[in-house]
């Protein structure tokens, strides 16, 4: 069986600079597979990238600009134009994943948040995949799941690992490291999404037509099951018209719908002939709030953005009335 040690800092030679490892611009390519005249285009035209200088003019590059570029194809994937990736990367904050400790508020026992520490669940993360060692990997989904918050337990632990098994897979032949993660994640989604609470409000949650990663949606479902509501979650819209029959059967408190590109005029025409036959509000969480807020707002959608801490919040303020779109 062929394993893989992915690829934190550690794997790659580093340049040592100001106490900082630092990565030549080839070096960069390898990790992203962003071939280096696009990365200087990047930062020639677009200002995407602000690498570190040697004295001699070189371009060296820190982990925090190799996961910048990764964030970047993230986003032209979707459909974002290059030009306008900067803007949207520059308004999202990444929370936990910090040089100095930071105190997350609603956490048992208080605990302290340090990259350190990420970085440690994170390679014993990596380590049962590899092994295919599901105690393991249960044991370390329940404790990350006890000791931190959601949103450095996916944004920070769980998902990069997910993440660059998911990049490593399209040239490695680790497709097994993968999908063993991928369904265990899933699993444990689904597990926490079929709890039903009486009293409890209903959100519908369903996922827009054309491809879209589950896991990025279950995790967005669960974030709205934190706002203390049941959750239907269908993985895909059969139709638009299908969909407005099943919300208005269903009798849901509201409707969210998950997006991660651009989608076609034609849709945002069927979106806000939906919203007008329904009674209760239609949300879109994901990517695709970023994407096209305009068009989305224009089709009387309410925008709850990226899955994150702040997504349960605004699902109680939506489902209260009080959201200001």
């Amino acid at each position: 069986m062929t394993t893989m040690t992915l690829p934190p800092a550690s794997s790659a030679p580093p340049l040592d600079l100001s106490n900082e490892d630092l990565y030549p611009i080839r070096e960069v390519s390898r990790l992203t597979g962003v071939n280096s005249v696009t990365l200087r285009a990047w930062e020639r035209r677009y200002g995407l990238l602000v690498p570190h200088r040697t004295p001699s003019g070189h371009r060296l590059y820190s982990m925090a600009d190799i996961e910048r570029v990764r964030s970047v194809m993230s986003w032209i994937d979707r459909g974002v134009a290059v030009s306008k990736v900067a803007s949207i990367i520059d308004r999202q904050v990444k929370p936990a994943a910090v040089s100095e400790p930071v105190t997350e508020v609603g956490v048992a026992a208080a605990a302290i948040v340090t990259a350190a520490d990420l970085q440690s669940w994170q390679t014993r993360l990596i380590e049962a995949v590899n092994a295919f060692d599901l105690r393991s990997l249960d044991l370390i989904y329940g404790q990350v799941q006890g000791d931190y918050p959601m949103s450095v337990m996916f944004d920070d632990v769980l998902l990069p690992v997910w993440k660059r098994f998911l990049d490593s897979d399209e040239g490695s032949g680790l497709s097994g490291q993968w999908a063993f993660l991928d369904a265990y994640l899933r699993g444990r989604l689904f597990q926490r999404l079929s709890y039903r609470r009486p009293g409890y409000p209903s959100v519908m949650f369903a996922g827009l037509p054309g491809p879209q990663k589950e896991l990025e949606m279950l995790v967005a479902a669960a974030f709205i099951a934190a706002a203390e509501v049941d959750v239907v979650y269908l993985p895909a819209v059969p139709s638009i018209s299908e969909l407005t029959d099943m919300a208005q059967r269903c009798g849901c408190d509201a409707l969210a719908l998950y997006g991660g590109r651009t989608i076609e005029d034609d849709l945002l025409k069927s979106l806000r002939r939906m919203e007008q036959a329904l009674e209760c509000p239609v949300a879109v969480v994901g990517a695709l709030c970023e994407v096209q807020p305009a068009e989305l707002l224009r089709a009387g959608m309410v925008l709850l953005g990226e899955p994150a801490e702040g997504l349960s919040a605004k699902m109680r303020l939506l489902l209260a009335g009080r959201l200001e779109e």
